[in-house]
This record gives structure tokens, sequence and C-alpha cells, in this order.
């Protein structure tokens, strides 16, 4: 039988099956008995909706990130003498982790606890001056979406290879003592620290701090903003500028989350537009918190006023200590929270940085609460919570 008259008379029939199941009234055509054949169908196994499909971490990128963040070297083939002097290198960076954890456990607390609500709706973390800080917003916004940091020094290069060179391990150390006992990176000594051969740029710390948050990195690659403030991938010999991280950590591994680093001068007269058309297009669609921390008081000064405005602009929220915006721009149009002490600043920073405003709330207010950290550049620290008031 003509084969392509079978085929008919088959869809014919499952045209007759399917009606009369049907309401009665509706009329159905009889059907002759036919010659059938056999058709053979290739089928498509069925994917789910929400089936998702894992994350996979580069392994070269985490065993390096492992090997000098001092927690791994398994399964590395070192010398006897590569291995007791990782060994010596683990046990100090170990001893520097533990004040600086204790500190990031109890600022995690107390997000937890009074800041709940920027968790929940913060998706995009914005923290210029930065540095290579990367534990702090992970630590206090670990479910964001995106970070964002700014700071002077270059993302280097990112390299993978193991180097179990005592040098290399004198480096790292060095690079982190600050850090770790104070909570923040010092301009000056990066200058040195993230320009050699052993560490070339923030990249390659902002890894390791990655895999001592239990973070796994799944890519990395040298990105640029283009004239549409799209990122892209770099072009070019030019100077690296700009990294993407792209993470996840061990205990979401179905959330997919990207760092990106950008290096640049962030004054009025050095804002790169590029990084201007970025912020512009790209915040307003997302739940901005700003943080910021041991940013030097330049956002006091009027030749910062464009970070500042972009601050204020796109952020829902901004966690800072008094080293940031200034509390007088925070008086209209958001609620404030307080925490901890307010001193004078560190002498090194202009005696204008001194807030006479802020002090007066410090001493006069009772709703201050207080903070079981020490954050930020003096002994007594302090911190600000601003929330923007929904109606403005």
């Amino acid at each position: 039988m003509n084969k392509k008259f079978c085929f008919k008379a088959i869809l014919f029939s499952l045209l007759f099956a399917s009606c009369a199941n049907e309401k009665a009234g509706n009329q159905t055509l009889p059907v002759e008995p036919v010659d059938t054949v056999s058709v053979v169908v290739d089928t498509v196994p069925e994917v789910k909706e929400d089936t998702v499909v894992p994350l996979v971490a580069d392994s070269q990128i985490n065993l390096a990130a492992s090997f000098y963040a001092g927690l791994n070297c398994d399964t590395l083939a070192l010398s006897k003498d590569q291995n007791i002097a990782w060994a010596k290198y683990s046990k100090q960076i170990g001893d520097l982790k533990k004040k600086s954890f204790s500190t990031l456990a109890k600022a995690d607390s107390l997000v937890g606890a009074d800041m709940s609500d920027l968790r929940e709706r913060c998706n995009f973390v914005f923290y210029p001056f930065s540095g290579p800080d990367f534990l702090y917003p992970i630590s206090l916004f670990p479910d964001a979406d995106y970070y964002f940091m700014v700071g002077l020094e270059p993302p280097g290069k990112m390299d993978t290879t193991i180097n179990a060179d005592k040098r290399y391990f004198d480096m790292y150390t060095k690079s982190l003592k600050i850090y770790m006992r104070s909570s923040f990176f010092r301009t000056l000594s990066m200058k040195n620290d993230f320009n050699s051969e052993e560490i070339d740029g923030t990249a390659p710390v902002i890894s390791m701090l990655m895999a001592m948050k239990d973070c796994q990195i799944i890519s990395t690659r040298d990105v640029e903003i283009d004239s549409t403030g799209a990122v892209v991938d770099a072009v070019g010999d030019k100077k690296r500028r700009m990294v993407e991280f792209k993470f996840f950590k061990k205990e979401t591994p179905l959330h997919e989350q990207t760092l990106y680093y950008f290096s640049g001068n962030v004054n009025n007269q050095g804002f790169p537009q590029n990084l201007q058309t970025y912020l512009d297009t790209t915040l307003p669609k997302y739940e901005v918190v700003t943080y910021l921390k041991a940013a030097s008081y330049l956002l006091h000064e009027a030749y910062f006023s464009k970070m500042r405005n972009i601050i204020l602009d796109y952020s829902f929220a901004v966690l800072e200590d008094d080293s940031g915006i200034p509390y007088r721009f925070f008086k209209d149009n958001w609620d404030v929270q307080l925490y901890g002490k307010y001193v004078k600043p560190i002498n090194i920073f202009k005696p204008k940085t001194y807030q006479t405003d802020l002090e007066e709330v410090y001493d006069t207010c009772s709703s201050i609460k207080p903070l079981p950290i020490r954050i930020g550049y003096n002994h007594q620290s302090n911190w600000c919570v601003a929330r923007k008031k929904e109606n403005k």
C-alpha cells in the first residue's frame, strides 16, 4: 500500500480516537480500516524545565588559590624542603586568619540580625576604594549576584602556576599582614606588594581570599568596558584594568556569582567615561548596596562628587564607616542607624574630615547601637547604615 496514504490514515485514526472522547453533538467521520506500516521515530529524552546543570569549578585555578591560601597542597609533588616551607607558610596564614575571621564572624552576625532586609533585597554590591578586599563584601552580603570592586591597583595577570618558593610565601604573607590585622589594605603598601614578580596585581590575592571563604572559581578573564557600557573581552596588549571572576560558594553550588575588579582613578577629573557609562546603565537594573570601609575620606572632597553622586543616586542602602560619605548627605532622604563610637580621624587625614554634626548625633542620640568589632582606621570604630526612604 502507498506509504503516504498509510501515514495519512494513521493520523486520521488518531483524530477519530480523540474526537470520540468529546461531548455528544460533535460530529465524527467514519474511517475505513487500512493497512498499517511500522514507523520508527527518533526520540529525544524529555528535559524537565526545573533541571539545573551543576556549576563546574576550574580545577587548576582553584588548586593555585587553595595552595596560596595555605589550605591544600596534598595533590602536588613537592620536595621535602618545599613541604616544610609550605607547612610553615600555612601556619602563618592560619594565624593571621584567626583575628580577621573572628571579626568577620561578628560582623556577619550583626548584619544578619540588624540588616537582614539589606541582605534579602541586595543583588549587587558596589565597593569603591576596595583594593582586593573580597572577604568583607562576601561575608556581609553573601548571596548577591554581582560584586563590583574599584581600586587604584591593577588586577595584573591571573597566573595559576604553583611556585613553592619561600620568596612567594614571604610576599603573600607580607601582603596580608596589615589587612588581616586591621581589616583593610593600605594604599602605600599595595604599590609594592602587588607590583612584583611574585604577586602581579590584585587578582591573585582575590583568588586566594575566595579560597579562604570556600568559594569555587569557575573562570577568570580579562575584560574591559566598551563605549556602550558593556563588559567585553579585553583586546590588545594595553595595560589590564579589569578582571572578571565567575564563582560559586560550596554551600550554594547552583548559584553562579560574578565579581568584577576595576582599576582606575575615580576622582572627577580622572573618572573613566566607560566606567561612568557602565554604572549609569547597569546599576539602575539592580538592588544596590554600596559598602565603604577605610575609604581615605575621599568622598568628603568636592573633587570626588561624581562617585559620591553615583552612590547616592543608585544605592538603596549604604553601609560605611566615617571615612565614606559625610553624614550630612544622609540627613534628608535617608533613614540612618549608627553604631559604635565616633572619634576624631587619625592624624594622617585632614582636620576638615572631622564631622561636628556627626559628633553631636553620637553625643546626644539614645538610639546608637554597639559595634562589637574594630573596623577601619581607628581603634574605636563606627558604622553607619543608611536606607533610602522609599518615597524619595
